[in-house]
């Protein structure tokens, strides 16, 4: 589980790993030291109430006990008292036994209920995500069956009706996102509730982040092509280069909330230090960049093959944003994020 909270110097949200709670960390933004708060506020309840506060005992009754108060002994006016020093080490001891009855236990990291290698393709096997999985598959042919249909009212019908598909493909990789998030956290399947969807500006956001990252790591590529208009080695090097680095890049975003994730040095130095690992996700996502090559030429031979093709490819990039979540999940250490 992840710590969420505020940098109270720039607002920046950040997130943290709940062992590191009471400790010390560098803002990524602001780079300034704050301190993590501790996700268990014990102290919190075992601060009785104030004197102030309790009602007056009558008739020489003792206070009336609460699951916090210890038993009181009434007391006569003639009878002495004994001052019993706070600090006494023994009553120090007696008390140690309540902060460890108060103090939870972190929950166990979720098993995988089948090997490893099956269980990965079984993540997106949630009510939402299938939701989605299928309204990314007939949305798109009733908006087009609609435009056929509305003859001379084309014009009418052909920016709404795309519209609504963007907006649902905007919405989807929000929820691939998401995914990505969870995973870092620990979860072993994707979303099933809508409970937490935030409202449609940052779902926006989320994707104008994501998209920035892609033209960042694939702009070389991009330039290049567009002053040679060749697909030569150079080209592919870059192409390479591109596809190295944006899944640590996207990584970073996602879990930062924050354009940091994009600065080379960070990301280059993340990768070398959990380079094995990485690069077998890196191979995942050229395998999702090469289908990706393949549906362009369905465009004009079916579109509905297209559209299908469209919907197996977004249930193997849930697949890959799993793998990428649990790289961090796994190796948080290594990465040495802190925050």
């Amino acid at each position: 589980m992840l710590i969420k909270f505020h940098c109270p110097n720039c607002g920046q949200k950040l997130r943290v790993p709940d062992d590191r709670g009471g400790r010390k960390g560098q803002c990524p933004k602001c780079k300034s030291t704050i301190a993590i708060p501790d996700s268990q506020k014990v102290a919190d309840l075992l601060t009785p109430a104030p004197a102030t506060d309790r009602p007056e005992p009558r008739d020489g009754q003792p206070y009336k006990l609460t699951f916090l108060d210890a038993p009181q002994k009434t007391t006569h006016q003639n009878q002495p008292t004994e001052d019993k020093d706070e600090s006494d080490p023994a009553l120090l001891c007696t008390q140690m036994p309540l902060l460890g009855s108060v103090r939870s236990q972190p929950e166990p990291p979720p098993q995988r209920k089948c090997p490893w290698i099956i269980d990965i393709f079984l993540y997106p096997m949630s009510l939402l995500s299938l939701a989605i999985l299928a309204l990314c598959l007939v949305v798109p042919l009733i908006v087009r069956i609609l435009l056929l249909a509305s003859g001379p009212f084309i014009l009418i019908t052909f920016f709404p009706g795309w519209l609504i598909v963007i907006l649902l493909y905007v919405y989807a990789f929000w929820y691939f996102s998401t995914c990505v998030r969870q995973s870092a956290e620990g979860h072993l399947r994707a979303p099933s509730t809508i409970v937490e969807t935030p409202g449609v500006w940052e779902i926006l956001v989320q994707f104008f982040r994501a998209i920035v990252c892609l033209f960042f790591f694939f702009l070389p590529m991009t330039i290049y092509l567009g002053r040679t208009q060749t697909f030569d080695v150079v080209f592919w090097l870059l192409f390479a280069l591109g596809m190295f680095l944006f899944p640590m890049g996207l990584l970073a975003v996602t879990v930062f909330d924050s354009f940091t994730g994009l600065n080379p040095i960070f990301v280059i130095g993340s990768i070398f230090s959990v380079l094995v690992p990485y690069c077998c996700i890196v191979v995942v996502y050229f395998g999702l960049g090469f289908l990706l090559t393949k549906i362009g030429p369905l465009w004009k031979e079916s579109r509905e093959l297209a559209y299908i093709s469209i919907g197996g490819l977004f249930y193997l990039l849930l697949v890959a944003g799993h793998l990428l979540g649990r790289l961090y999940f796994r190796y948080q250490e290594k990465l040495n994020w802190q925050i």
